[in-house]
C-alpha cells in the first residue's frame, strides 16, 4: 500500500531554536526543508537595497506558495514556520483533510522575554532581528494555532528549549521533549504534571482530544 504524502513542520516563535533542533535533525538525515530565514538572507544578499521586513515578507510568501504546490501535487514537503498567522495553519488543515500525514515538531521557550533575549543574542552574532511586538504576538497566537491544529495532526512533538547553553564552551541550549502525541493519543510523558507552564495549554488540549472531546 502506498504511503500517504507527508508534510513535516518545524514550528515555534522566533528565537526558540527550531532551526538548530529540527532543521539540524532533518539535514543530518540527508533531508531538506524550507527555511524562510535562509531565503530572506539570500534575497538581501542578492538585492542590497532590500530591507529585512520586505525580505521576510517575500520569503514567507514563497514558503506558502511552495506549501500549496506540494499539497496540489501531493508531494512530501518540509517547512519552518512560527505558526503565528492564519494562512499556514489553514493550509496544513486542508492538507490533512486531503489525506496528508501532517507531523509537527514544535519548539518553545518559557516566556516571550526569553525569546527576545535569544533573538538579541542572534543579532549580536550577526543574525537578523525581529520586532518585539511580533515576538510577543506570536508567543500567544502560535500556541493557539497549534491547539487548533491538534485534531489534524498525525504526530506532534513539543520540545522545551528554555535551558540556556554555554556559548563560551560552545554548548547550545538543551531541549527536552515535553509532549508527544500520535494520532490524537498522548504517547509521552506518562505524567503531564511535569509539563512546563508555557506548554500546559497544549498538553491540556491534547488530553481533551485524547478523551474524545476535542480541543476548545
Amino acid at each position: 500500500m502506498t504511503e500517504p504524502p507527508r508534510i513535516s513542520v518545524l514550528a515555534g516563535v522566533n528565537g526558540a531554536g527550531k532551526s538548530s533542533l529540527g532543521g539540524a535533525m532533518i539535514r543530518a538525515s540527508g533531508g531538506q526543508y524550507y527555511n524562510p530565514d535562509e531565503t530572506a538572507a539570500k534575497l538581501i544578499a542578492a538585492n542590497p537595497g532590500l530591507d529585512q521586513a520586505r525580505a521576510n515578507a517575500l520569503a514567507w510568501l514563497k514558503g506558502t506558495e511552495l506549501l500549496q504546490r506540494a499539497i496540489d501535487d501531493r508531494l512530501d514537503f518540509a517547512i519552518e514556520t512560527t505558526l503565528g498567522g492564519a494562512t499556514i495553519p489553514q493550509k496544513l488543515t486542508a492538507a490533512a483533510d486531503a489525506g496528508f500525514q501532517v507531523r509537527v515538531l514544535y519548539v518553545g521557550l518559557s516566556s516571550p522575554e526569553l525569546h527576545l533575549r535569544r533573538v538579541r543574542n542572534r543579532v549580536a552574532a550577526g543574525g537578523h532581528d525581529i520586532p518585539e511586538i511580533d515576538i510577543r504576538r506570536r508567543w500567544r497566537h502560535s500556541r493557539m494555532n497549534l491547539i487548533s491544529l491538534l485534531p489534524a495532526l498525525t504526530e506532534l512533538r513539543v520540545y522545551d528549549n528554555s535551558v540556556d547553553g554555554d556559548p563560551k564552551a560552545g554548548q547550545t541550549p538543551r531541549p527536552s521533549l515535553v509532549l508527544h502525541v500520535v494520532d490524537t493519543q498522548i504517547a509521552a510523558p506518562p505524567d503531564l504534571t511535569c509539563v512546563p507552564a508555557w506548554a500546559r495549554p497544549i498538553a491540556a488540549a491534547a488530553m481533551k482530544l485524547a478523551l474524545g472531546s476535542g480541543p476548545e
